[in-house]
């Protein structure tokens, strides 16, 4: 819902310009918005479509569209106005005048819309209740079971094994996954027929939001009839306990959308007499993962059922033949797919027919298919519908996703700054959480799709990406609503494409080598945000810099050789990510509002002395600073009376940016990454490390990296006192015994250590009964030790890497829950191997060695 986006955005740059007296001084026309609660109205617009089913609110998107583009227009006129408070009052006043009468009218247009819409929920609840299947036709017309025979086997092994008490088993997986077919090929089992004395499979769909309109439905085809005056949850929970309590039923229950549906579950009876429940939904719910047992995740195709798959939908006469350069072509074009099944059959589908040309020509581009909204295919439906029955606050970040180039693993923590900056969630305390929040509750939905666990929190996860089918409905959805525009080529910049976009999205930084391209982009002054994701830039390229109301610059990819000095006009970023070979200058806090600051040096770049190079002294004054990475550079000694009361997390820095001095003037300061050269510091240097503990009660995360430590002598004398409420602490390279582990292991809530390449060294780790009382997951890479004997009942996430010379861990690995050996010596792989054989715990053991 890009309403919202909208309206959050004018909402945060009125309060930002309320804040400054400079730029509020010649907008006082501007009481006359919140005279007339103009946003108060539209945020009641905006909840009111939020209790619409979602096959409702595409009926009200036109008028949404058209919303968005008066406030639009809105915006950029404040904006403008308050970057050149010289413009002629009187005039700006008028244009204010008179565009906020179009947004009225609007809004209003958009209230009437919505509140007809809800009048005839009101007059029929369940008028739409068969719309969902329309989006899953393809599940009843074709095959999709190539490559799933082990989750149906599964499931049979489920309702057959006579020691299996779960009453419940969910099918989860993405759109178009197959999870509908697995089930009904399961269903129609003929011992599954004969086991079931009643057997109902009961289509939902998105209309049934409550467990209570679910139970209705199950009860009303079990032949019972509920009394209009006993529809609370309890007495039907009772009656459908009753029910299964009589007669043995397997109960099937597709496209699940209930946020309680577990309240249906707590009406299952103990003597059920054999009766179960089969949950089809693409919602998965954080407690699954604390009972892996209880769902099944339907995985994604192989590239070798992928093919297998395309080949039969593509060839579905058996007289046609396939030659081997086809062969080869449809391979490709399969492995673009990406496993998903409905993908496939959808191309296959489209090639069945054509020419040997015309599948070389499908291989070469970047995606086999493109999703819109308008698109009459049923892949195109359920991927649009899976869209649509996001909330309404997820809409925006979800589709935010799409300016990521495809194959792109979006960092979680970059991802969540960006959303913040971009104004998508409304500033408060603890932000960055409620935006990790919203990006969990994308992955639970199954339209983002999740890569690396994050150790501190085994149920989240560091990177994540988008399938290539709503990567493209993204784009095309942001196309239309020009929420962003992709450049790629030189025909991408053109004014027609460029024109009344509010974020550019560079995936091919050469097109900023023509000059044409830079006096196109001149034409478009109300360009927010320039995202540079390109491959990154050995030699500098020119960087269109003439976007005064630009709040995120994400140019990490583009080398400068010096800070552009264009940049501080930009007074309204908020973001601001840059490769420079020189260093920041000393008015760099004319941006005011800047809140992350992400500064590196080119990697060839390397220092010219042995001491420490500082960031200027005025970034003492950036007090809306909170996150800051600048690999190479220090913190200056502060001045009198300067403090950075936002900064949260600091990185890159050395052991001169830890003094009593620096760390006294950052009082919320979570999180630090410290990095030094051994041969440019003393081990006097580190005494930084006991300031930690005196000045900061809680703290989440402290990094330590000794650069080319030297391996023959011990680099830190010893462990210093961290605060006791540390959560996460990694090492590397300090070269410490063994013995001094102590002072870590006795950390009450560390949960997360990570030991890397000298960061410890002797033969043997030995821990005692009760230390590490909270440690979840432990990470050994590159160290030397021999033997690791350890009793830490907490520990569930163990990854050992490189330890060539470890040859036994003790048998109190059972408690962990994952393991995964890399690349260690043949005979410990071996052990690990026996051990995962009687543990029942998941293991990963790899090797680049492949006769191990």
């Amino acid at each position: 819902m890009g309403v919202y986006a909208a309206i959050l955005s004018l909402d945060q740059t009125m309060k930002r310009i309320f804040e400054s007296e400079s730029e509020s001084k010649n907008l006082l026309s501007l009481s006359e918005i919140s005279e007339r609660s103009i946003l108060g109205e539209l945020f009641s617009v905006v909840d009111t479509m939020a209790e619409l089913p979602s096959s409702k609110i595409v009926d009200a998107a036109a008028y949404e569209r058209r919303v968005i583009d008066a406030f639009k227009i809105f915006q950029h006129l404040i904006d403008s106005h308050s970057w050149d408070p010289d413009h002629d009052d009187i005039g700006f006043t008028l244009s204010l005048s008179q565009q906020l009468q179009i947004v009225q009218e609007e809004i209003t247009s958009l209230n009437t819309n919505v509140n007809d819409q809800q009048q005839q929920i009101c007059s029929s609840r369940y008028s739409t209740s068969a719309s969902s299947s329309d989006y899953n036709t393809w599940n009843q017309e074709h095959n999709l079971l190539v490559g799933l025979v082990d989750q149906i086997t599964a499931l049979k092994k489920w309702i057959f094994d006579p020691n299996s008490y779960d009453l419940v088993k969910s099918v989860l997986g993405m759109t178009g996954i197959g999870k509908t077919s697995v089930v009904q090929q399961f269903y129609n089992d003929p011992l599954v027929i004969q086991e079931f004395k009643t057997r109902l499979f009961l289509h939902i769909g998105p209309d049934y939001t409550r467990s209570v309109d679910i139970m209705l439905r199950v009860l009303d085809e079990l032949g019972f009839v509920i009394p209009s005056d006993k529809l609370d949850t309890d007495f039907l929970q009772k009656q459908l306990s009753e029910a299964l309590s009589t007669q043995n039923c397997l109960i099937v229950l597709d496209d699940v959308w209930a946020a309680d549906v577990d309240l249906i579950l707590q009406g299952f009876p103990e003597n059920r007499k054999g009766s179960l429940i089969i949950i089809i939904s693409q919602i998965q719910r954080f407690h699954d993962y604390s009972y892996t047992d209880k769902f099944i995740i339907l995985p994604f195709l192989n590239d070798y059922d992928s093919w297998k798959l395309l080949h039969q939908t593509a060839f579905s006469n058996r007289e046609e033949k396939c030659s081997r350069e086809l062969e080869k072509i449809g391979k490709k074009i399969a492995k673009n797919c990406e496993g998903l099944p409905a993908a496939i059959i959808q191309v296959g589908e489209n090639l069945r027919g054509k020419s040997f040309q015309e599948w070389k020509t499908l291989s070469e581009k970047e995606d086999p298919l493109i999703i819109t909204r308008y698109d009459d295919t049923p892949l195109s439906k359920a991927l649009f519908f899976s869209y649509m029955m996001l909330p309404w606050f997820a809409k925006p970040l979800f589709l935010y996703m799409g300016v990521f180039p495809k194959h792109y693993a979006i960092s979680r923590s970059k991802l969540i700054k960006l959303w913040v900056s971009e104004g998508f969630l409304d500033t408060r305390p603890g932000i960055e959480e409620i935006a990790g929040n919203a990006l969990d509750l994308l992955i639970l939905r199954s339209v983002v799709l999740r890569e690396k666990h994050a150790s501190v929190n085994s149920y989240k996860f560091k990177n994540c990406r988008l399938h290539f089918t709503f990567r493209s409905l993204c784009v095309s959805e942001a196309k239309s609503e020009k929420f962003f525009h992709i450049l790629k080529k030189y025909t991408d910049c053109t004014p027609e494409n460029i024109r009344r976009q509010q974020r550019l999205c560079v995936h091919n930084n050469v097109v900023f080598a023509f000059t044409q391209v830079h006096e196109w982009m001149e034409s478009v002054p109300n360009v927010r945000s320039l995202l540079c994701f390109g491959p990154k830039q050995q030699y500098p390229v020119l960087l269109p810099l003439c976007f005064r109301l630009l709040k995120v610059l994400d140019a990490l990819a583009i080398r400068f050789y010096e800070f552009p000095h264009q940049l501080l006009a930009l007074v309204h970023l908020m973001y601001l990510s840059i490769t420079c070979d020189r260093e920041l200058p000393n008015s760099i806090s004319t941006l005011w509002n800047l809140e992350v600051l992400i500064f590196t040096r080119h990697h060839n770049i390397k220092l010219s002395n042995n001491g420490p190079i500082y960031l200027p002294i005025d970034i003492w004054n950036m007090h809306k600073l909170k996150q800051l990475y600048c690999k190479g550079f220090d913190l200056p000694p502060p001045p009198d009376d300067c403090h950075l009361e936002s900064l949260l997390t600091v990185s890159g820095v050395s052991v001169h940016s830890c003094t009593m001095e620096v760390l006294s003037r950052i009082p919320k300061l979570t999180r630090i990454a410290v990095q030094i050269e051994s041969a440019h510091d003393s081990p006097e240097t580190f005494s930084f490390f006991g300031h930690l503990a005196s000045v900061y009660e809680e703290f989440v995360s402290f990094k330590f990296v000794v650069v080319n430590p030297n391996l023959s002598s011990q680099i830190v004398r010893s462990v210093p006192n961290f605060p006791m409420n540390i959560r996460k602490i990694s090492l590397s390279g300090c070269g410490l015994p063994w013995e001094n582990m102590e002072v870590i292991a006795s950390l009450p809530n560390l949960r997360v250590l990570k030991l890397r390449w000298y960061a410890f060294c002797g033969p043997l780790w030995k821990t005692s009964q009760g230390q590490f009382p909270s440690l979840e997951f432990l990470l050994l890479e590159d160290l030397d030790i021999d033997n690791l004997e350890f009793d830490i009942q907490s520990l569930r996430w163990v990854i050992v890497r490189h330890c060539y010379k470890l040859e036994n861990i003790s048998n109190q690995l059972k408690y962990t829950k994952l393991l995964e050996i890399d690349d260690c010596s043949p005979s410990f792989m071996k052990k690990m191997r026996e051990w995962q054989s009687f543990s029942g715990a998941e293991a990963k053991i790899s090797s680049s060695i492949t006769d191990l």
